[in-house]
């Protein structure tokens, strides 16, 4: 181009194009429910070796106690860790180590509370079952276990998608079910039942809840999801 003496210089401005996003990853129920079964089974496993260990140790009901609720938090690790890499990619994807953290003292917790009944039944704690206190507190434990996890991860999961308290509800009911399949041993054993037996009728009981919580809260993740993208088009339509 040719410019008259004098004229200033155009200065040729180049536009560069805008990085586009990556996509999300759809959501696959299938993951989430492989990584969720092999998360919880073997982190499931992790306090439940407590009992052996409380037992081959001769340990008193407290220390056991405790050892049970330390034990948890690898149990919750585990399973957030699991439950994050299924969200990798996806529109749900968390913060892995917060969510890992959350959830590991939650399960820690959940433990704390699945065990003070029988803690203090052994301690010589006697409770009267006419009192309508103890059935109170009964009740009042039973809700704060099945909520320990689901709150403690919508801390983290409220930054992410919209209307996460839904995840409470969906978490409380899949591990209310979950956990009762754990008990179902427990009519067919007794002291006189062998280790090796012993283990493997509850680490199939462990196995049965990790699935039926995969499956629970994956169904309710796919749907929490699939809520999050329809308000996401309307918006983009608007």
């Amino acid at each position: 181009m040719r410019t008259s003496p004098g004229a200033p210089a155009r200065a040729t401005v180049l536009v560069m194009p805008r990085p586009t996003a990556t996509p999300a990853r759809p959501f696959r129920l299938g993951r989430w429910v492989g990584f969720v079964v092999a998360g919880e089974s073997v982190g499931f496993l992790i306090p439940a070796s407590g009992f052996a260990i409380a037992y081959y140790a001769g340990l008193a009901p407290w220390p056991a106690y405790v050892l049970h609720v330390v034990l948890g938090l690898g149990e919750g690790a585990l399973l957030g860790l699991a439950q994050a890499l299924a969200l990798r990619g996806t529109r749900g994807q968390v913060p892995t180590r917060r969510w890992v953290a959350v959830t590991a003292v939650a399960a820690a917790l959940a433990w704390g509370i699945g065990m003070l009944p029988t803690t203090l039944f052994d301690s010589g704690v006697t409770l009267d079952p006419a009192n309508a206190l103890v059935w109170i507190a009964a009740a009042g434990g039973a809700v704060a276990l099945l909520l320990t996890i689901p709150v403690a991860q919508w801390t983290v999961l409220r930054h992410v998608l919209d209307r996460a308290w839904h995840w409470i509800p969906v978490n409380a009911a899949a591990w209310l079910v979950g956990l009762s399949l754990t008990l179902l041993p427990s009519p067919f054993v007794d002291e006189t039942t062998p280790p090796t037996v012993l283990a493997v009728a509850f680490g199939l009981g462990g196995v049965a809840m990790a699935t039926t919580v995969a499956v629970g809260t994956g169904v309710g993740m796919r749907r929490m999801l699939a809520n999050q993208s329809r308000g996401a088009g309307r918006e983009g339509g608007n």
